[in-house]
């Protein structure tokens, strides 16, 4: 009973936090875009199709931990269309690398695509890699609860913090970027998700669960990731012929940083997006495991 009772109230603490039932809302009609040079605007090309970016709100939601509600905000390159501007050639190298993708190279930017609507969300991947470290050590299970609980409030917290500054720069894509000064007809790797770029939220959740994993499995735990191993996915790209070999890793930053990288080659971030990304993540992260954590 004094269990049900405990969970009955956090629940309804929870509800106050600004995400609860947030599924049923992911679009708000009423958001009104800012206009400008350096915008995003919705893909032409996209996983979703919505004329709204996916929860323009949810960096006002309540964090886990309170040192992550007050991060600061970092910095973004400043836009520019000459084409010796830093900000230029960030966008024409995701454009240039695009046209020269390996097949390796594709199969890994689908292999973290984690497109909800095809398989786990990124939180979710993050969840299994913790899995697997759970059963590869034979966690008892006080480490196993630690290691699902931070995690669960790195990657909250990551993604709270990383639409926190989606949402005050709402910074555009290569796509938009690219057909405006580079070429009119390209046409991206990998369909992008229904919101602004800087930073990534891929990669800015990935570190933080990567550091959370790492603080607890030590930084040269091997383990081998075997997701979407076999499953067949995204028919509609069926002609490229790829492949979901199990991938393998030296440590949980290796994966995280391709998990990262995967989306600079899938054309839907450049390399400051995903660089930004696994720096704020990291801070997350290191405040999660900063908690008075004892087993």
């Amino acid at each position: 009973l004094y269990g049900k009772m405990l969970a009955e109230t956090i629940f309804e603490w929870s509800k106050k936090d600004g995400g609860h039932a947030g599924y049923i809302r992911n679009f708000d009609p009423s958001f009104s875009f800012p206009s400008g040079e350096s915008y995003w605007i919705p893909p032409s090309r996209g996983q979703i199709s919505s004329p709204y970016p996916l929860h323009p709100h949810w960096g006002k939601n309540r964090t886990f931990i309170y040192a992550n509600q007050n991060l600061a905000i970092p910095s973004i390159m400043p836009f520019s269309k000459d084409p010796n501007s830093d900000y230029y050639k960030m966008y024409k190298a995701v454009y240039d690398k695009n046209k020269i993708l390996t097949q390796e190279e594709m199969e890994i930017a689908a292999w973290w695509v984690d497109d909800p609507t095809e398989g786990f969300a990124p939180g979710g991947h993050s969840y299994h890699l913790a899995s697997i470290a759970v059963k590869k050590s034979d966690a008892k299970l006080m480490k196993a609860a630690e290691t699902f609980a931070r995690t669960g409030i790195a990657v909250a917290d990551a993604f709270i913090h990383c639409w926190k500054i989606k949402y005050r720069y709402f910074n555009e894509r290569p796509s938009s970027f690219v057909k405006k000064y580079i070429d009119p007809d390209w046409i991206q790797f990998w369909p992008e998700p229904p919101f602004p770029a800087f930073p990534s939220g891929h990669s800015t959740q990935s570190a933080a669960s990567a550091t959370t994993l790492t603080a607890l499995y030590g930084d040269s735990f091997a383990f081998t990731d075997e997701v979407y191993e076999g499953k067949r996915r995204y028919d509609d790209i069926a002609f490229l012929g790829l492949r979901f070999p199990a991938r393998s890793f030296t440590s949980f930053k290796q994966a995280a940083d391709e998990c990262a990288y995967s989306r600079f080659l899938g054309g839907i971030h450049t390399e400051a997006d995903n660089e930004v990304g696994k720096s704020e993540g990291k801070k997350i992260a290191e405040n999660v495991n900063a908690l008075n954590w004892t087993r």
